[in-house]
């Protein structure tokens, strides 16, 4: 074995010392100048248009196939048992990284082709091997795979971010993502893969905290996502497939919230620490590594009859923290603008995916409607319209989640109306509380989009509003409504009426114009109802109420409205 070893370093000596002595030959060549005499002008035929190549580029191309000649010299060995394949994998391997630190080497001379082309080489030695080393020899594990995956690939990316090689950069990358992805399909280790493509991500992150090659991060995302969205799928089956490494639910949980935390870490440092602007890549990927990781260990442990309140509580402080970076940093910096809004955004959205993930049952409605309430008070406070529009989406949320819209239109529109939820009439006092807020805050515009957040509290407080007239003018008519369908749809239009009414009143007197926007809304509302139910369900005596009910609030509606339509201002 011994001679078998010293051979075969002697061998690879001397392939190493011929291919130098060829190189140098090579760049000699490249020196040098030769021509043949021009013929005289105007003599023999027209010369052939030349084909131009880049100097050089034909002999580090024959080079390079030299180059490989020796990693399939290595293989030849390994495959005719002249050395065992433990040995040709390593030489194998060995080899990719000596002509890796050639590519540093010749890039440092000022030979940057010849740089590009080393590294070009040994990255196609290097990561087909690491696959076949695993796949058809069995002398790595998945998990040993993927190790030397991530060890090649950060040889690779730095040798090429040491050296500005993108070219070598971009192969690195791919070739790198491509094994990582191959190891899975013949390994099915999802943890070994997941956590080398989550290392490659980190490492292309800091390259984007340092402003060099962004476009990079596309590419790994693309293939993590992908990973996460099968770890999910697989994750949530009974039993786990056939020839996939066994995997435990919370480890697999901590593995998708390691998505959006690599990549919020990554975000926060480019924007807050070098303050540079939110890009595309930062609010696609990161909404879709925040769906795929709290979303996705939501889903895997609720599979699993496990607790979430990991992930709702991690999803609560980013979400504090965002609100932070928007309202004490971005907003507080010139050219920040579109960070604020990101970060505010995100913020909201990570506090309202927390909660929902603690699963907090009917408290989840107390905690929305309190989150609106404070949100809307501290936006009249410090006058931030941000806060005042994520008030009225918590409002929103809480009422989505009790019913209310749903159960109000039921009571309004249903043969047989059923009351609201108790729940719903949290959301509805919270929304109407909130409207009183937004609408008489004296900073916030009286026109334009600075009434969009009162205007939206105030359909979610006339939901509620219309609802509790509804049932109590049902409970006065008692029996005499349950019985004559004619006498329950003239008691509908009676409420429609009464609220367009006085919203166009309110609009009028109190200078509220958002309320007067609801009016008309609410007067189609009712001409549908007329023709659908009145006139199917009533007789002549119903009819005579349910026509001059809304006869006379077409005719007083727009009339207290008139003054208050063109106001703007």
């Amino acid at each position: 074995m011994a001679d078998r070893l010293e051979s075969l370093q002697s061998k690879v000596e001397e392939l190493v010392d011929r291919l130098a002595r060829l190189e140098a030959r090579v760049r000699e060549l490249e020196g040098g100048r030769s021509g043949v005499p021009a013929e005289p002008e105007g003599v023999g035929e027209a010369p052939l248009p030349e084909v131009a190549l880049p100097r050089g580029t034909v002999s580090l191309a024959g080079r390079s196939l030299l180059v490989l000649a020796g990693a399939y010299l290595v293989r030849a060995m390994t495959d005719g048992r002249v050395v065992p394949a433990a040995v040709g994998v390593a030489l194998g391997l060995a080899y990719a990284a000596f002509w890796q630190l050639r590519a540093d080497q010749e890039a440092r001379a000022g030979r940057r082709e010849s740089a590009a082309f080393h590294g070009l080489t040994s990255s196609l030695i290097a990561f087909p091997l690491i696959w076949e080393a695993t796949s058809r020899f069995g002398l790595l594990g998945p998990r040993a795979a993927c190790f030397a995956v991530v060890a090649f690939f950060a040889l690779g990316l730095g040798v090429a971010w040491h050296r500005r090689l993108v070219v070598n950069a971009s192969l690195a990358t791919a070739l790198s993502l491509v094994t990582a992805a191959a190891l899975l399909v013949s390994a099915h280790d999802l943890l070994a893969v997941f956590a080398a493509l989550l290392a490659m991500a980190a490492g292309l992150e800091w390259l984007a905290y340092r402003d060099t090659w962004l476009g990079l991060r596309w590419w790994a995302a693309l293939v993590l996502d992908g990973v996460a969205f099968l770890l999910v799928a697989v994750m949530t089956r009974p039993e786990m497939p056939e020839g996939y490494a066994p995997l435990a639910a919370p480890a697999a949980a901590l593995l998708l919230l390691a998505l959006p935390a690599l990549y919020v870490a990554g975000l926060a440092a480019r924007t807050l620490r070098r303050e540079r602007p939110v890009t595309a890549f930062e609010v696609a990927q990161g909404g879709v590594a925040a769906l795929l990781g709290f979303g996705g260990a939501w889903t895997v442990l609720d599979a699993h009859r496990l607790s979430a309140a990991g992930p709702g509580i991690l999803a609560l402080l980013l979400g504090v923290l965002c609100y932070a970076a928007a309202f004490v940093f971005a907003e507080r910096r010139e050219g920040q603008g579109r960070n604020f809004y990101f970060y505010s955004t995100a913020g909201g959205l990570l506090i309202l995916a927390g909660t929902q993930a603690l699963s907090l049952g009917s408290a989840l409605a107390f905690a929305w409607s309190g989150l609106g309430l404070a949100a809307a008070c501290l936006g009249r406070r410090f006058g931030r319209m941000t806060l005042r529009v994520h008030g009225v989406l918590y409002l929103a949320a809480a009422a989505a989640a009790t019913g209310l819209v749903i159960g109000s239109l039921r009571v309004l529109a249903g043969p047989e109306p059923e009351p609201l939820p108790p729940l719903a009439w949290v959301a509805a006092l919270a929304a109407a509380a909130g409207y009183v807020v937004l609408a008489t805050d004296p900073d916030a515009g009286r026109s334009g989009w600075a009434r969009l957040p009162p205007f939206l509290a105030a359909v979610l407080a006339a939901c509620g509003v219309a609802a509790a007239a509804e049932t109590g003018l049902l409970a006065v008519l008692g029996r005499l409504a349950v019985q004559d369908a004619g006498v329950a749809a003239t008691a509908r239009t009676a409420v429609l009426a009464g609220l367009a009414l006085a919203l166009a009143w309110a609009a009028q007197r109190a200078s509220l114009p958002e309320l007067g926007w609801l009016v008309y809304p609410l007067l189609a509302a009712g001409g549908l109802k007329l023709l659908l139910e009145d006139m199917r369900q009533g007789r002549p005596a119903t009819l005579v109420a349910s026509l001059a009910l809304y006869g006379a609030v077409l005719v007083l509606a727009p009339r207290w409205l008139r003054p208050g339509e063109d106001r703007g201002d």
